[in-house]
């Protein structure tokens, strides 16, 4: 095609990073630089949405020197990675732990994040792999380093020293890669793959590890998980919820595409992957259980989470990548819908006149949801719901992507994977519950009613709405998917 063909089709991707270069313009030349840009944000945001919507019509393929791949694979992850954006952006919008003079450098940064998240599901060569990864990268040591506590400094720091380890790692695999196979291209890769020797084979298979621990990175899969908990607890909530999603969607999606590109070598590399997987949700729950920090908690079960969406990827089959997908679009909704609560109660006033108890009211501790029911209901209602469906529970949204993805596991015979999951949800039903046992049966002193604000109520009520509704009608999901494929 056309270059103008491409950069019609790739049209979102163009507003995102429009959008992101004017924010950030407005934000250190404008006197009202707020309502400017959150202005400028959402009607970005609106027109990528609707020119995602378009592009949607026209046909696919590849795109730029077949550099990228806009395919319905794409398709689905870069609605996933628009979405993220949307509701971190309503975050974003009244957090108290993002310094005001800087909101606007925050909002262009998510866009540039969202343009990365896009471009790793689009990746069809190992260059703009690794490009696309080191643009969510930068922005990501960025938007955790934004919060005015010490500890933000510190995540940032140690976020930034392990990924770009984990990035030179990478680019080692790739050149591997590429010396064994003379080319970059995941379509060229797979033939080559076809005619090598024996020896050529065994290093072939030295660079896929190399190049899946990059990956692995990314979505926080046991053993390049260190990171995370030290990186969701010194981060704004908002870039918190983010990093639990996005990265997480499109590593998976650019896993995927390594997968297809390595595909004569697979069998030498399932093993090994499905061992991982069993360890990285196992150790998530276990660690979990025993957390009093709620952002460190569940940066231990976004790991556990992570375990879970490799099931849909080891399988190998395409009753996994469906289970996969509708999992993802669950995860997004209930992983933020729980952040989006955290945020409200951390950000949580001290009675006036009154000084509380540090523990008591507000903070990142668990005893800071103790009678949140008689707080905020509804907030604690929707906490409930998010938990309960993170945990697997029927009849909301969690409940059919976990269905799916062990059925999947035990169709592709994989049992004792399935057994694995079945018992790891078990264990993280613990931990989710206690939450709900503190907003709802522990005993609390009386306060006030909690204020919550607009914003942070609409990311609460589209994510409730959203885990319930397809948790009620999954088949909505399921024709929405086919309907891109």
């Amino acid at each position: 095609m056309m270059l103008g063909d491409d950069l019609l089709r790739w049209a979102p991707e163009l507003w995102l990073s429009a959008g992101a270069l004017l924010l950030l313009l407005a934000s250190v030349t404008t006197r009202r630089a707020r309502h400017v840009t959150s202005l400028i944000f959402w009607a970005t945001w609106c027109i990528a949405a609707g020119s995602l919507w378009f592009v949607q019509l026209l046909p696919h393929g590849a795109a730029f020197s077949h550099l990228i791949l806009l395919d319905s694979l794409s398709s689905v992850f870069r609605w996933l990675a628009l979405g993220s954006v949307g509701l971190v952006g309503l975050l974003l919008a009244r957090a108290s732990d993002v310094d005001p003079a800087w909101r606007g450098e925050a909002l262009g940064l998510l866009l540039m994040v969202g343009v990365g998240l896009m471009l790793m599901a689009e990746a069809n060569h190992l260059l703009m792999a690794y490009l696309s990864m080191e643009l969510v990268s930068l922005g990501s040591y960025c938007l955790v380093g934004l919060s005015r506590d010490a500890r933000s400094s510190e995540a940032a720091l140690k976020y930034f020293l392990f990924g770009a380890l984990v990035s030179g790692i990478m680019l080692f695999g790739m050149s591997l890669l590429f010396g064994a196979t003379g080319t970059l291209s995941f379509a060229e890769i797979w033939n080559a793959l076809a005619r090598l020797n024996e020896l050529s084979v065994r290093v072939c298979v030295l660079a896929a590890a190399l190049l899946l621990a990059g990956l692995a990175f990314k979505i926080s899969m046991v053993p390049f998980h260190l990171w995370t908990p030290d990186a969701y607890e010194g981060a704004p909530i908002a870039v918190t919820a983010l990093l639990s999603v996005g990265p997480k969607a499109a590593g998976l999606a650019l896993v995927l595409r390594v997968m297809v590109a390595l595909g004569p070598m697979w069998e030498r590399l399932a093993p090994t992957m499905v061992l991982l997987t069993i360890v990285t949700m196992t150790l998530g729950n276990v660690v979990a259980v025993s957390q009093r920090n709620i952002k460190r908690m569940l940066a231990y079960s976004t790991i556990a989470q992570a375990g879970y969406l490799l099931i849909g990827f080891v399988v190998n089959s395409n009753v996994g990548l469906e289970a996969l997908l509708v999992y993802l679009v669950a995860y997004l909704f209930m992983n933020l819908g729980a952040f989006a609560c955290v945020q409200a109660v951390c950000q949580e006033p001290a009675p006036a006149g009154e000084e509380a108890a540090p523990q008591a009211v507000g903070g990142e501790s668990l005893e800071a949801f103790r009678g949140l029911s008689r707080r905020a209901p509804a907030l604690a209602a929707s906490l409930a719901v998010f938990l309960l469906s993170l945990a697997g529970l029927p009849p909301l949204a969690g409940f059919i992507g976990k269905f799916l993805l062990f059925g999947a596991a035990v169709e592709a015979h994989h049992p004792f994977l399935a057994l694995a999951a079945v018992l790891n949800s078990a264990v993280a039903l613990a931990y989710y519950v206690n939450i709900i046992r503190l907003m709802y049966v522990a005993e609390a002193p009386e306060s006030a009613p909690m204020p919550v604000a607009l914003s942070i109520r609409a990311a609460v009520a589209i994510c409730a709405a959203a885990t319930i509704g397809l948790g009620l009608w999954p088949h909505l999901l399921l024709e929405w998917l086919s309907h891109l494929a």
